[in-house]
Parts: structure tokens; sequence; C-alpha cells
């Protein structure tokens, strides 16, 4: 939406508070807010106005009861990301996969290719993207014995570490 609706994301927000006649904090009325305290409430509202109309049902139900743009995004990205525990053992069970990949006798480069490329992005959504001279020496590695006179052939004319993986 904006630069300041993402930053109300990231920062978060809080309704403006006021100390009362007995020295406690409460919600400082709407219609006495200052006009930065408005602006930023509108930031807040816009991004999770955003993330709501994003959201299927069953994903809203999870962030429905949020009042901030942070609550929301940081409830959506427990849920869909897991804690940096659980990243860090599915980031190993991925390397794990990718490091164990092998194109199989029966099947296309284009089923093989779509096979690897869905392992990049699961990996990618983790924020850890795998480096495209590892991605190409890992494919050219990984292919049947009867690819080997390709594979001599390409090295030999380009540097694989310059190339890079076309879709």
């Amino acid at each position: 939406m904006d630069e300041h609706a993402w930053q109300s994301v990231l920062t978060g927000w809080s309704a403006p508070k006021v100390m009362d006649k007995e020295g406690e904090y409460i919600l400082k009325p709407k219609t006495t807010w200052t006009t930065e305290e408005t602006h930023i409430s509108c930031f807040n509202a816009k991004a999770i106005n955003a993330i709501f109309s994003s959201m299927d049902m069953r994903m809203f139900s999870l962030i429905a009861d949020c009042v901030t743009a942070k609550d929301a995004w940081d409830t959506l990205q427990e849920h869909c990301e897991g804690s940096e525990s659980v990243k860090r053992t599915r980031m190993r069970l991925l390397n794990s996969k990718f490091e164990n990949i092998r194109m199989s006798e029966d099947e296309t480069i284009s089923e093989y290719d779509q096979k690897i490329r869905e392992l990049v992005t699961e990996v990618y959504n983790l924020r850890e993207p795998i480096a495209n001279e590892r991605l190409v020496n890992k494919l050219l590695r990984s292919l049947p014995e009867r690819f080997n006179g390709k594979i001599w052939a390409l090295e030999e004319i380009k540097d694989t570490s310059k190339m890079k993986l076309q879709n």
C-alpha cells in the first residue's frame, strides 16, 4: 500500500493513552487525538485492511481478533513459517533433500527441472535463497550418465559458474 503502512506492520501500533486522575493509563478518546496520532492510526488501519482482504476464511479466522497489523502479520508468519527453530529444522531437511535429489533414468529434463524449482521455491520461502552457481552445479552433478557428453561439452564452452538456470 505504502511505506508508512508497511512500517506499522514492522514496528506495530498502539492506540494513544493518557493518564487519568488516579494515575492510570487509559485509552485517549479519538476526538482528542492529534493529527499525527490519527495519521499513524490510519497507516495501521490500511495495513490491517490489506492483510484481512487478502486472506481466505481459514486464514482470516487466525487473525480476525487482531487489532494491529503487526499482530496479524506476526500471527500469520508464525502459523505459515513456524518458529525460528522450526525454520532451521525445515532448512536442514530441505538442504538434505537438495543434496540428495537426482534425476531418475525415466524422468524428462522438464520434470526434473520442475522438481528442483519446487524445492528451490520452498527454500526461498524460508528466506534462504540458493545461490545460482550452487543450483547449476547441482543440476549438472545430478543428471544421469546419459547426459555426461552434453555436460562435458557444456563445461568446455561455457563457464558454468556464470551460467544461470533459465525459466
